[in-house]
């Protein structure tokens, strides 16, 4: 039954499929419609537009003729004189109209005459209006108000007499008028040749019964192809009905719109045969579907059959959803299980004894009389040959992953075990925190091997670290040539991690690369007096940089971590004895506690860290006693750069901090500490005492505040009037050789 179901679902595809082509119909002819009927719209306007832009070029040439502006200048008084001009004109209107068939005529209204030219006729305005455009719904004065309108260039909706008879029809109206002057003098009018455009329409190559309109931007018909539904000058929402398919394009040179209006049943005579089809070949599939959806479905269930007669002594029951094929899945799925949970079991318990042998070759506790083939073969283990080292991984704290420590393991081992086990032998277990890795190493690469484990581990590392977020370090041991030598080479890769924890720079260590020689102690007395004058002189910058030297050099020697630690501490009190012996005993040295803060650090970075804060609050100790002392001196010799250079007009603050290498602010403060006064009011005071030497000697102002080294008179009156009182020709007057002569 299901497979008959499911064949019947497999049928009932096409079937939908018949089913929305059946029902898309609709949107298919419409389609079909609309991109005709835009086809067709589409040349309409082609030929329509070319014609349009003639008749506006035409138009164009007309506005600067000869003849026509000539007329255009005529007034009441010259027009007799120029008869002959008017004529002439007329003439040539007349050989544009028969050159553009697609106008019906040229008028030419001039405002100052007040009378209308064309190709056949001349005279006064109101009886042309008489004549050619009469009618109830558009006024003379309507028509006037038009032809006066100064900015007019547009194609207007008028009634038109022809063979007797007033007809609405599209013209063209332009005014003619001097740029220059923005004069108008008249108006150009082509009315469009209506019957031409109609024929145009009429003689499109399109289905019968369609209909084809030109309207304008208020939907009124301007042109039809025939008489149907819409009249001309009518609304074009009279003729847009739910029988009707109606498709427009826009025009590119006026504000017209092409409309196509096609009855839709044109095209559904058609779609309703292919409907009727559609419907009988669904018919004929459902049918013959039915008879092979049943002759398979018992054709292929007798191999079912046969699959459940296999499991004879197990009986098939039938309830609920429980069918052949229900009944074979879980029959072959219980076996399988018992099997996989056998072989889980097996596997989990040969996991512990070898991680329960590792440990113990790690720890050193290995049978003697064992060999390592023996020991291999008991606990399923293929050893490459009896070269061996160890590898320990330490996993760096991460608070973004927070990933647990047994799972971080399993990540690391997994992946690293694949791309060393390319190569090598390796097997992990765990040991005190630490994941513990013992590497066989292949016979063909005992020369290479190194090379091989830090290429696995690095390209590792990149892959963990970008996957999973998680980073590790890693150090490693020499090479042992025994399943003995396990244990020292553990120990080795113990060594090498707590050194690679003091650097903190590598995330690969080899112990042969930390391995401790024979050096020195690497700090000279030497040294430490060089180091010690630095400080005396407050030069913190090269102090931190022979700092930072010695820190390098002291790492550089593979000494071990308790001389390594020996040196950072001797160089720390190195430090301590250049500091005023007055601030040892002061509330903020007690507060920082600089060697006990020294002794609890457990890394490289550490040490440089506080031994750099150790340098620095030393140097502010000396520079702050240096600075006491040479304040005075410097504020004296400020005063003597004042009284050096008061003459010059750049003199400044800022120019005289620039000179000392001091901040502005720096140099004011330490002249108000030794003078007692402001810096800017010194300078000032020194120019003034000078300006008044030379005002008492009789020399002018102007020379006066050029001498004094001010920017200009009015600035030096400003400045002599704040600090004297008066003014600088007052004290002139008062102190002048000549006035103390005369009282003489």
């Amino acid at each position: 039954m299901k497979w008959i179901i499911s064949y019947a679902v497999i049928l009932l595809i096409p079937l939908i499929v018949s089913a929305i082509v059946y029902m898309q119909t609709t949107q298919i002819v419409e389609y079909e419609i609309q991109r005709a009927n835009s086809a067709m719209l589409k040349q309409v306007k082609y030929i329509v537009d070319s014609e349009l832009k003639q008749a506006e070029k035409l138009a164009a040439q007309l506005s600067i003729h000869t003849d026509v502006l000539k007329f255009l200048e005529l007034d009441n008084e010259t027009e007799a004189a120029q008869s002959y001009t008017i004529y002439k004109t007329g003439q040539e209107l007349n050989k544009y109209k028969s050159a553009n068939d697609f106008i019906s005529g040229i008028y030419i209204y001039s405002s100052k005459l007040d009378k209308m030219l064309t190709s056949e006729t001349y005279a006064e305005s109101e009886l042309f209006y008489s004549m050619m455009h009469k009618s109830n719904t558009y006024t003379y004065e309507q028509w006037l108000q038009d032809l006066h309108n100064q900015q007019l260039k547009k194609y207007q909706w008028m009634p038109i007499v022809e063979s007797g008879k007033s007809a609405n029809t599209a013209v063209f109206m332009e005014s003619l008028s001097r740029k220059a002057a923005g004069v108008r003098h008249g108006t150009l009018i082509l009315p469009l040749n209506r019957n031409k455009i109609q024929h145009l329409l009429e003689n499109v190559d399109w289905v019968n019964k369609g209909e084809v309109y030109i309207v304008d931007d208020n939907d009124r018909i301007l042109f039809q192809n025939r008489d149907g539904k819409g009249i001309a000058g009518s609304s074009l929402q009279l003729i847009n009905d739910k029988e009707n398919m109606v498709t427009y394009v826009e025009s590119d040179t006026t504000k017209w719109r092409y409309v196509s209006v096609f009855p839709t049943d044109v095209f559904w005579e058609k779609a309703r045969e292919i409907h009727k089809l559609n419907l009988l070949g669904l018919l004929i599939c459902c049918l013959i579907g039915g008879g092979v959806i049943t002759y398979f479905a018992r054709k292929n269930y007798d191999p079912i059959q046969q699959l459940v007669n296999i499991f004879p002594n197990v009986k098939m029951e039938r309830k609920g959803e429980t069918d052949e094929y229900t009944f074979i899945r879980e029959s072959v799925l219980a076996t399988l299980q018992e099997r996989d949970d056998m072989n889980n079991s097996q596997m989990q318990q040969l996991r512990v004894l070898q991680s329960y042998y590792l440990s113990k070759l790690l720890k050193g506790q290995t049978e003697q009389a064992m060999s390592v083939k023996e020991a291999a073969k008991i606990h399923r283990m293929e050893w490459l040959s009896e070269h061996f080292a160890v590898l320990l991984f330490y996993m760096n704290p991460n608070q973004e992953t927070e990933l647990p420590l047994n799972l971080s393991h399993f990540i690391v081992s997994n992946i690293v075990k694949d791309l060393i086990g390319r190569q090598h032998n390796v097997l992990f277990t765990e040991m005190d925190g630490l994941l513990a890795a013992i590497v066989n190493i292949h016979p063909e690469r005992l020369e290479a091997w190194q090379e091989d484990m830090e290429a696995a581990v690095s390209k590792a590392h990149e892959f963990i670290e970008q996957r999973y977020r998680l980073s590790f370090a890693v150090s490693g041991s020499d090479m042992y040539s025994s399943l003995e030598g396990i244990h020292p080479a553990f120990l080795q890769a113990l060594e090498a991690q707590e050194y690679r924890l003091i650097l903190e720079e590598n995330t690969f260590v080899w112990y042969g690369d930390i391995k401790p020689d024979d050096t020195v102690y690497a700090y000279s007395i030497n040294e430490e007096l060089i180091l010690i004058n630095l400080i005396k002189s407050g030069d913190f910058q090269k102090a931190s940089e022979m700092v930072d030297s010695m820190i390098t050099h002291i790492f550089s020697h593979q000494a071990s971590i308790e001389m390594v630690k020996c040196l950072l501490i001797d160089l720390a009190s190195t430090m301590i004895k250049v500091v005023p012996q007055e601030t040892h005993k002061t509330t903020l040295w007690e507060e920082r506690r600089p060697v006990k803060r020294l002794l609890a650090c457990s890394s490289r970075a550490e040490f440089r860290q506080e031994l750099l804060e150790i340098l620095s609050t030393v140097c502010e100790l000396v520079n702050a006693k240096l600075l006491m002392a040479s304040s005075s001196r410097v504020a004296e010799q400020v005063a003597e750069f004042v009284e050096t250079h008061y003459a010059d007009v750049n003199l400044s603050v800022s120019m005289i901090g620039t000179h000392f290498g001091f901040t502005p602010q720096y140099v004011s403060k330490l002249f108000k500490e030794y003078a007692g006064g402001g810096l800017h009011d010194y300078i000032s005071q020194t120019r003034i005492k000078e300006a008044k030497r030379l005002l008492e000697q009789g020399a002018s102002i102007d020379e006066t505040a050029l001498h004094a080294g001010f920017l200009s008179s009015s600035a030096f009156i400003r400045v002599f009037k704040k600090y004297e009182g008066i003014t600088p020709g007052r004290y002139k007057s008062i102190h002048s050789p000549l006035r103390n002569n005369d009282r003489a």
